[in-house]
């Protein structure tokens, strides 16, 4: 016999629990046939209903009852060895509501295939979720039911799992489990999840299928009317708020079996609200549960996890002041995250170098989701350029103004002339340092006082500020 969950490797996890309590079993002896009639549905008790004979085009056997909120759980089995199509549940049920050759359809079916074949449409072996919503004549049925066509809206094929060990065997009983919400769609077969789909659902009627199968067995099918909750986002960061959606009311009024909700969102936090917010001061992972009161006085569990990320901190430094063509590094830390400077760049360090006017600085810092940032402005002070010559200076042996020399930065000097004469024309002191001056003696004796003529001429290269050359002739008072 084959494995049903051999290859079911993808099955999707799904942290919601529920309990078990207030269950209620279908009266069978309430539904009907709908849609085409060519079936044979007989109820063996109020729980227990087979089809005993071959149908197409498919027919329905559905209660009175619209339903949403809802866990639905039933054993389903096929009682022969002499066919291999189609078994399955219709949900969220609108039409048909009379037997007719030619119908229009809405509802949500869940099928099920035994092996692949191909009768004027191939079908494949496993699952299918389709939504129905439209006129399908006796000619399409074939088209519509029996094929893999998607034409919405008269069919949108949901989702489709297929695989040669996944379709039903006979004389076999399958748990069946539909969650169906507000906001979800899950099915199960035996507690195994095959589909699973968040949307917008409203209420409707359920039911069972079978097309081109008999001896379709349906039993012990009750419900458990429930709430079941999505947080928005499931991932969050540190004082951002989640929204835990309850009942999506755009979708389907709230239900009136509900008499009181009680949140406790795991941190000391509770709520009564119908769709509450909240958020967290703190990183973690928070177990969220929900307890619905019916009017029964049955109580629903449902649990779920959300995981609050921290904020990377970020910091770049301090407002700065530079000298003109100055170089700055700034280093965002947190490393792994993702990065985004005001200049472009995408690392988690950056440099800025030779800088020549001000300049604001930020930095955006994502990690696993949370973004901060941090920004600085770097203020640039002009460099002095030209060289400046005082016009008097007293090399009197003080310490103080004793030679004579240029005042500025003489890094970037890379050519320098600097002659003194006296009031005859004699040279008395030469240099092509700039940072040498002249102490005011000529051959190693002190000078009188008085006035002398000074030339210079010198040349400033920078990569920041360019290539600049100046030259001037002044006078100089020697002062003691």
């Amino acid at each position: 016999m084959k494995n049903l969950f051999a290859t079911l490797s993808l099955v999707l996890s799904f942290s919601m629990a529920v309990s078990q309590e207030c269950e209620t079993y279908f009266d069978l002896e309430q539904w009907s046939m709908q849609g085409t009639p060519h079936a044979s549905w007989q109820l063996i008790s109020s729980t227990d209903v087979i089809n005993t004979a071959y149908i197409f085009p498919p027919t329905f056997f559905v209660g009175k009852e619209e339903m949403i909120n809802v866990l639905i759980k039933g054993t389903m089995s096929v009682e022969t060895l002499g066919d291999d199509d189609f078994i399955g549940f219709v949900f969220g049920y609108h039409k048909p509501t009379q037997l007719a050759d030619n119908n229009p359809y809405n509802f949500f079916l869940f099928d099920w295939k035994s092996v692949t074949e191909f009768v004027g449409y191939q079908v494949l072996e496993g699952f299918r979720l389709s939504y129905y919503n439209g006129i399908i004549t006796m000619r399409d049925q074939d088209k519509y039911f029996w094929g893999r066509v998607d034409d919405p809206p008269t069919r949108n094929l949901m989702l489709e799992k297929y695989g040669d060990t996944l379709g039903w065997q006979p004389n076999t009983k399958y748990q069946f489990e539909l969650l169906y919400t507000s906001n979800r769609i899950r099915i199960k077969i035996d507690d195994v999840v095959i589909f699973e789909h968040e949307g917008c659902f409203d209420a409707g009627k359920v039911g069972f299928y079978c097309m081109s199968q008999d001896n379709t067995r349906f039993e012990d099918f009750r419900y458990q009317y429930i709430v079941d909750f999505v947080p928005f986002p499931k991932t969050s960061c540190v004082d951002d708020n989640i929204q835990f959606i309850s009942f999506d009311l755009a979708c389907s009024e709230f239900p009136d079996f509900v008499k009181s909700m009680a949140w406790d969102f795991g941190d000391g936090h509770t709520s009564t609200e119908i769709n509450p917010e909240h958020s967290y001061a703190e990183d973690g992972e928070y177990t969220v549960s929900l307890i619905v009161r019916t009017g029964d006085d049955c109580i629903d569990t449902v649990i779920n996890t959300v995981v609050v990320k921290p904020y990377p901190y970020v910091d770049i430094g301090n407002d700065t002041t530079l000298s003109e063509c100055s170089s700055i590094t700034f280093d965002a830390g947190n490393p792994g995250s993702s990065y985004l400077w005001s200049t472009g760049e995408t690392s988690q360090n950056i440099e800025l170098v030779e800088l020549s006017e001000d300049i604001g600085v930020w930095v955006a810092v994502n990690k696993s989701g949370c973004i901060a940032g941090d920004s600085v402005f770097v203020e640039i002070e002009p460099v002095q350029k030209k060289l400046f010559f005082p016009n008097a200076f007293t090399p009197d042996g003080d310490g103080f103004n004793d030679l004579f020399l240029p005042i500025g930065l003489t890094e970037n000097v890379t050519i320098y002339q600097l002659s003194i004469f006296n009031r005859w024309g004699q040279q008395v002191f030469e240099t092509s340092n700039p940072n040498a001056g002249w102490d005011g003696k000529y051959v190693g004796e002190p000078l009188q006082l008085g006035v002398y003529t000074y030339k210079v001429s010198y040349r400033i290269e920078s990569s920041c500020i360019g290539t600049q050359d100046y030259a001037e002739q002044a006078i100089v008072t020697l002062v003691k």
